[in-house]
């Protein structure tokens, strides 16, 4: 908070540039422009966030104050986004392709959502700022709104493409590590790292619903293809179905070696999951069974995406690796170092 308030003088100390007087001083500060991503990097950073375009022709991938754009087939870099704080957290194209939205932060000190035009990088829209990380952004299914959460404990909705600020909901006592729409678009459900995971009322912003059962960490969560009940994941190493209408507990799937960080849900009834045993897996929502434990990676899998298109999944680990399997077989079909300019060392002779 020093730091802020030291900031906002040198800035001038306006606050009479049009915001509300109780708004917090990291909205009313002029940003500045974040530091370049390295021309090279001299080692790979973890990806923590994934994201494929709506055909599979691009991968998002985290960098260091920036995102990458990558074609999926032949691993090259197709276009660097930088301006951004120095962790991305989060990556949802929209439905078009067109729009990239990013939920980065400067740990402790910065959280942001920004909206880039994929086509060129241009910046369309600031739209959050608060003193720490965002950790997590959900376009809602008509691709009408935007919500977002993070370390401040807050879940804010935003209505697209205006960035207009509709909801702001605060219910968690800690931060809230992921969010997801209910497909018909009424509901969202969070997860948090104070042991618990929720459902909201969009019209009200209402909690509606607590899930107590993991009793550790939440850090994923989704919708099953009818709304009808939520899969989240976290530090105990379960992924858990449960209802909406009641928190009852539905289902348990195990078998992980460590905590399950990312989940991602699909209208098929498919669960995709990272975790920190080194594996993504594929799990049937409805019977709780696995289709495949994908392998390769050397240490904890932070994030996962799935694009129905090229029957792609994309997982990233902390070494800085992003490893694709094909859906079909379960086989690896592409390992790329999201680290632009990274030059491995080389083998060293025995």
């Amino acid at each position: 908070q020093i730091a802020i308030i030291e900031k906002w003088i040198a800035t001038g100390a306006n606050l009479n540039a049009g915001f509300e007087p109780n708004s917090p001083l990291i909205r009313i500060i002029p940003k500045e422009v974040q530091q370049p991503a390295p021309e090279k990097y001299p080692v790979p950073v973890p990806i923590t966030a994934v994201a494929f375009n709506t055909d599979g022709s691009l991968l998002a991938t985290s960098g260091y104050h920036e995102v990458v754009l990558w074609n999926p087939i032949d691993g090259a870099v197709v276009r660097r986004i930088g301006n951004v704080a120095e962790r991305v957290y989060d990556l949802e194209f929209s439905a078009d392709g067109k729009t990239l939205f990013v939920a980065a932060g400067t740990p402790a000190q910065l959280g942001e959502v920004k909206v880039f035009n994929v086509e060129n990088g241009q910046l369309l829209g600031d739209w959050v700022s608060t003193d720490d990380a965002v950790f997590a952004i959900a376009l809602s299914p008509d691709g009408t709104k935007l919500a977002s959460a993070g370390a401040d404990r807050a879940i804010r909705v935003f209505e697209v493409p205006s960035g207009k600020e509709l909801l702001a909901i605060e219910d968690h006592a800690d931060w809230v590590m992921d969010i997801a729409w209910s497909p018909d678009g009424t509901k969202l459900a969070s997860a948090s790292r104070d042991k618990t995971a929720k459902v909201f009322d969009l019209k009200t912003g209402d909690s509606l619903v607590t899930f107590n059962a993991h009793a550790q960490p939440v850090f994923g969560v989704g919708f099953s293809p009818d709304g009808a009940q939520v899969i989240s994941s976290g530090a105990d190493r379960q992924i858990r179905i449960w209802n909406v209408s009641d928190a009852a507990a539905v289902r348990a799937i195990g078998g992980f070696g460590g905590d399950v960080f990312r989940i991602v849900t699909t209208k098929e009834g498919l669960i995709y999951s990272s975790s920190a045993d080194k594996t993504a897996r594929i799990h049937k929502f409805a019977d709780a069974g696995q289709v495949f434990s994908l392998a390769g990676h050397t240490d904890w899998v932070y994030s996962v995406a799935f694009n129905a298109a090229s029957k792609r999944v994309a997982a990233g680990s902390y070494t800085g690796e992003v490893r694709l399997w094909n859906t079909d077989d379960g086989k690896e079909v592409k390992l790329i170092i999201a680290a632009p300019g990274y030059a491995p060392p080389a083998a060293v002779a025995k």
